[in-house]
């Protein structure tokens, strides 16, 4: 089979990823409006890890599952934190924003990279991550200072996301995926507990099923992104995801009700276009 069609059956699964997480971004913000950030997270990651669990033990993965142990730790507490603030995030401000600050992420990891594992980095993502800070503060300059708090908030949940990435990667070279989304899941759940135990309200039960849906919806998008980028190769794949801005911002408005200000949209743009001028800038070196 050609690049080429490797590369299309790998958009085929990043398609269904994207799916499943539009689906997933709107029971969360649906989810969010009444109920406690660490319910949802709990319900979330122990629907996930009922079926992790099994399959992590039917491949007979679960051999050396708590080696590296520290480290491991590390990872579910970076998760963790950032699951938690992205949740509290969409709470508080606009999908089309959330995504803005989002996309911050991949040049955040490429910085983290290169003081954990030592990655040489270009000129040109630093230039990439300067250009984005100066972005959101674009975008978040004419709100009131509590929504620039959450802005903030939110930044600080995308480093932890990205840290937890990087942290991620290095596991990779002793686990398999489903030893590490497994650890995910499972670790995520013993976190949340006591929180979601001390916050705790009663729910009906197409709220518990949303609840669990999104377990089931994050664990497949998951599963979809890591086959779509074991078929295709990175530098194809990576700014297709740059548009998953649009359906967010179709949702945001059809079913949210929420009306982008020109300096989201402007803010957003510039981002992505420095990213995917990134792309191309680097491989054309």
């Amino acid at each position: 089979m050609s690049i080429k069609d490797n590369n299309f059956n790998g958009l085929y699964w990043l398609i269904f990823n994207e799916l499943f997480l539009i689906v997933h971004i709107i029971l969360i913000k649906t989810l969010v409006a009444d109920l406690p950030i660490f319910q949802i997270v709990f319900m979330r990651s122990i629907s996930s890890s009922v079926i992790l669990i099994p399959i992590l033990f039917f491949t007979g993965r679960q051999k050396n599952i708590f080696s590296n142990l520290g480290v491991n730790l590390s990872r579910v507490v970076l998760s963790f934190l950032a699951i938690s603030i992205q949740f509290f995030t969409i709470s508080n401000i606009q999908l089309a924003q959330v995504s803005t600050i989002g996309y911050l992420r991949p040049s955040i990891m490429s910085i983290f990279a290169y003081f954990i594992l030592s990655e040489k980095q270009s000129k040109g993502r630093w230039l990439v991550l300067i250009i984005g800070f100066l972005s959101i503060l674009l975008v978040f300059s004419p709100e009131n200072q509590s929504i620039q708090l959450v802005a903030l908030i939110a930044l600080l949940g995308t480093c932890c996301g990205a840290l937890s990435t990087i942290v991620q990667k290095y596991l990779s070279k002793s686990f398999s995926e489903i030893q590490l989304m497994a650890w995910y899941s499972l670790g995520i759940s013993f976190l949340s507990l006591p929180f979601c135990l001390y916050f705790w309200v009663d729910v009906s039960f197409k709220e518990t099923l949303f609840m669990i849906s999104t377990g089931l919806l994050a664990t497949s998008a998951q599963y979809f992104y890591i086959r779509a980028f074991k078929l295709s190769q990175a530098s194809f794949l990576a700014p297709i995801q740059y548009f998953h801005i649009i359906p967010v911002l179709i949702i945001g408005y059809v079913i949210f009700l929420e009306v982008p200000s020109i300096q989201t949209l402007i803010g957003a743009l510039i981002i992505i276009l420095s990213l995917i001028g990134l792309l191309i800038w680097e491989k054309n070196r």
